[in-house]
């Protein structure tokens, strides 16, 4: 690709520049830090947390996969940053290689890196892609035992641009060793030099192991295509047990089987991932490929396929195959399912575009993310990581969310009609969206529908839907297409991030948006009531394991303490302590930050909770004042005793999630529930008259020998009098 050897030096100075750093950027929202990595491949670490590495060494650390920091001195730039102690004497190997043409500088011609953790060698393993600027590239393996370096080079995996000159001659790469001496590379030659029509060009590493323990890596860029190798486990390198026939468009000795492209068509940053829906036993290997040139008007997207089996063949929605038969364009053509185009959000103050190069996770609870990279309206301007949660629809195919990923979770009953009807900004990702590289590329803005409760789709399109009853599963039918996918409660990306009930859904290799235009009401969406049977009760926070409790009429965290939680009908419940004060919003406020005080009992709204079962043994607590909008929150997230109680938008974080612990008074058993009753004290009227054994009874220390002694009344008469 012509235009690719063109403007590499310009996309070097460019992203080197701002590989890795940490600044405001055009769509920043507050609560994310935010930094710019291209082509960013995601790991989860070993120790927790995940991190992702890019172009000319980027990388950024997260805890949440919303906030990033910059790591591995990334900052300062690919020659200061922790991954080598020196890149030019650590990678003199690769860089020999590629070093051909006049200019050329190791710093920035390091791209796309992939990190695996290997757990047989015990380290982490950096596939590296160190590009030449006549497709003199290679793929090499650099090792480490902490994930931010140094790495050391351990070998090369993989050559292209090699010819039988005096410069980068086939004897300096391990070819023969594949395919026997004096090797016959006329297949990648013409005219003397690389067949780049035959041959693809060694970047683009994407490592991964499959479901039963193979380590593989798939490679390359445009050209002929996107190829896959096996890898020894126990180095890291390739195995070189493994042979491949030389059959077209299906494999070749030395690069491997065939995934995807091929005959000069668009296709890079391959990318393969396992993944399958929470709870099911069926999953599949999805492809991702990036399309187009990588400038914010060259038409970049991404496209997705799958195959049952680690090393294909890979489809698409419509059973196309990721291999290219025949030359042409295929940036806006309809084979791989296209997961986003241009877009712009009506809180978006610039459009994202050229949104690529992407990396995907299963992570350890099931939840499935993309994390890529986008650009702008500025051509060749700034660029930011930016990750949304991947949902699978019920035939296995990957549709992303329609806002960045802020901590949502797929409902585990669904949604009730109420939540779901109403007006949706709709955005529609075109296959063949147009674009002038360089120039101009359309952006996709949102259409207003509306889904009406009769199951008819009205609006910018017409047709039907329709929601699975107890799951959050969904399909909407327009223009003789059915779109298969699910809603899901999100935060938009506006500055004050308003909760807004989403879906997303795709079919024929299209995905499509909904965008519900009035705020999300939780008290709307209760699928079924929460039903609790009147009593007393604890409420422990689940973030701080401390309990709701009074302070002199202010509600915090802190000790154990009891309440009396009764029915008020329609699902509502009053909260009241011993002496029948409520749990009260102070001046019936409906706003973020609203106190929460005990008030004499009125019943009113101020005073009325409706309790959400968060399907993992808490509930949140929706105060009627706020119309179900906003609940009972540990202010901040506090783990501090004492920390104050208000009323905060319900999004479900943690300080917004409480247990019940139901409070019994149980004869024998003394202060159980964390408070002196009659009981108790009867029970220990009973212990002291009667000189009883005890065999139960061990609470406090007392009657550690089973019988009543001087020491056990000399404690027990404490608790009386106390």
């Amino acid at each position: 690709m012509n235009a690719k050897k063109l403007i590499s030096a310009v996309l070097s100075a460019f992203v080197i520049a701002v590989s890795s750093l940490s600044y405001t950027l055009p769509n920043t929202n507050a609560d994310y830090s935010r930094v710019s990595v291209h082509d960013p491949s995601v790991v989860k670490l070993e120790e927790g947390g995940y991190f992702i590495i890019g172009s000319h060494l980027g990388a950024a650390r997260s805890d949440d996969m919303m906030n990033w920091r910059s790591a591995a001195n990334s900052n300062l730039g690919s020659t200061r940053t922790t991954f080598f102690r020196n890149i030019y004497s650590d990678l003199a190997v690769p860089e020999k290689w590629s070093n051909t043409t006049n200019g050329y500088n190791l710093a920035g011609n390091m791209w796309a890196p992939d990190i695996i953790y290997n757990k047989e060698m015990g380290k982490y393993c950096m596939y590296l892609s160190v590009n030449g600027q006549v497709w003199n590239s290679s793929i090499v393996l650099c090792t480490a035992d902490k994930i931010e370096g140094p790495y050391s080079y351990q070998g090369t995996i993989v050559y292209s641009g090699f010819t039988n000159n005096a410069v980068n001659n086939v004897k300096d790469t391990d070819v023969p060793k594949v395919l026997g001496n004096s090797p016959d590379i006329s297949r990648y030659l013409s005219n003397g030099s690389w067949n780049a029509s035959y041959g693809t060009n060694a970047i683009d590493p994407a490592v991964f192991y499959d479901e039963n323990g193979n380590l593989w890596m798939v490679y390359g860029s445009w050209f002929g295509g996107i190829y896959m190798l096996e890898l020894d486990e126990k180095t890291g390198l390739r195995d070189y047990n493994v042979k491949y026939e030389t059959i077209p468009n299906v494999s070749d000795a030395y690069m491997g089987k065939k995934a995807a492209g091929g005959n000069y068509v668009s296709g890079e940053g391959p990318y393969i991932e396992y993944m399958k829906a929470p709870n099911s036993d069926k999953g599949y290997y999805y492809l991702f490929v990036s399309y187009g040139f990588f400038n914010s008007n060259g038409g970049y997207n991404m496209r997705i396929f799958r195959s049952e089996k680690p090393d294909g063949p890979f489809v698409d929605q419509n059973g196309n195959r990721a291999i290219y038969p025949r030359g042409g364009d295929n940036i806006r053509g309809n084979i791989g399912e296209r997961l986003m185009s241009n877009y712009q959000w009506s809180c978006n103050p610039k459009p994202f575009k050229a949104q690529g190069h992407n990396s995907a996770l299963m992570d350890d609870d099931g939840k499935l993310y993309v994390v890529y990279h986008t650009k702008f309206d500025d051509n060749w301007g700034a660029h930011e990581v930016r990750v949304h949660q991947l949902i699978m629809n019920e035939d296995g195919w990957i549709t992303a969310a329609p806002y960045e990923y802020s901590g949502e979770t797929l409902s585990d009953d669904g949604h009730a009609m109420s939540a779901v009807i109403g007006d949706y900004d709709f955005i529609f990702h075109s296959l063949d969206q147009k674009f002038e590289n360089e120039k101009s590329a359309d952006v996709e803005k949102p259409h207003t529908i509306t889904l009406n409760e009769d199951g008819t789709v009205t609006g910018h399109v017409t047709g039907t839907w329709l929601i699975k009853d107890g799951t959050p599963n969904m399909t909407i039918s327009f223009g003789g297409v059915t779109y298969k996918g699910a809603f899901l409660v999100q935060s938009d990306e506006s500055a004050t991030q308003t909760k807004r009930m989403t879906f997303t859904a795709t079919g024929n290799n299209t995905c499509v948006w909904g965008s519900k235009r009035s705020a999300y009401n939780a008290a709307d969406d209760i699928v079924k009531p929460v039903e609790i049977p009147d009593g007393k009760y604890t409420l422990k926070n689940v973030n701080s394991g401390l309990y709701i409790a009074d302070n002199n009429g202010n509600i915090v965290q802190s000790a154990r303490q009891s309440w009396s939680i009764k029915s008020a009908g329609d699902g509502e419940y009053i909260i009241t302590d011993s002496s029948e004060m409520a749990l009260t919003v102070d001046n019936s406020s409906a706003i973020d930050g609203a106190n929460v005080l005990l008030a004499d009992f009125t019943g009113d709204k101020s005073q009325r909770f409706r309790l959400r079962d968060n399907h993992d043994g808490s509930y949140s607590f929706l105060t009627l004042a706020s119309g179900g909008l906003r609940c009972l929150d540990v202010y901040e997230i506090s783990t501090e005793d004492g920390a104050n109680i208000c009323q905060w938008e319900f999004w479900n974080g943690s300080g917004q999630q409480f247990i019940l612990e139901e409070v019994k008074d149980v004869a024998g058993d003394i202060n159980a529930d964390g408070e002196l009753s009659v009981a108790d004290l009867v029970m220990m009227q009973s212990f002291l008259l009667g000189g009883t054994h005890l065999t139960d009874w061990k609470a406090g220390d007392l009657c550690k020998d089973d019988r009543i002694d001087t020491f056990d009344l000399c404690l027990l008469r404490q608790i009386l009098i106390s």
